[in-house]
């Protein structure tokens, strides 16, 4: 293996290209500065009264023992739709422990001889 050399020689260094600032465009419309001026993007309402407005049902949650994996899943869904808004545990999860009883054999307690 060589040993580490000192550098001789630097490369040469090019300077960077100087960038023109971006100049302001006034609008095709000749409005004014005042036409540039943005709503606030959030607003907040501070009434006492704002602050009690309460959905018409709450969210159901529940526990519910799944058929299929004999898990128990505790779900929020929502009263109007009927739609699940979150489980746990995820229903990809339920998936993978049918599959896992599935392909799985039950241990019987006997032994198997081995043979080569």
């Amino acid at each position: 293996m060589d040993a580490i050399r000192p550098l001789t020689s630097t490369p040469p260094v090019t300077p960077a290209p100087t960038v023109a600032p971006v100049r302001f465009v006034a609008p095709a419309d000749g409005a004014g500065a005042e036409s540039r001026l943005l709503e606030p993007a959030v607003s907040l309402d501070l009434r006492p009264e704002a602050g009690e407005a309460k959905p018409d049902e709450p969210e159901r949650r529940a526990y519910v023992r799944d058929a299929q994996s004999q898990s128990l899943v505790f779900r929020v869904t929502d009263p109007r739709t009927g739609d699940v808004v979150m489980q746990i545990p995820d229903e990809v999860v339920l998936k993978a422990r049918i599959y896992a009883k599935e392909t799985t054999s039950v241990f019987t307690g006997e032994r198997v001889a081995r043979t080569v």
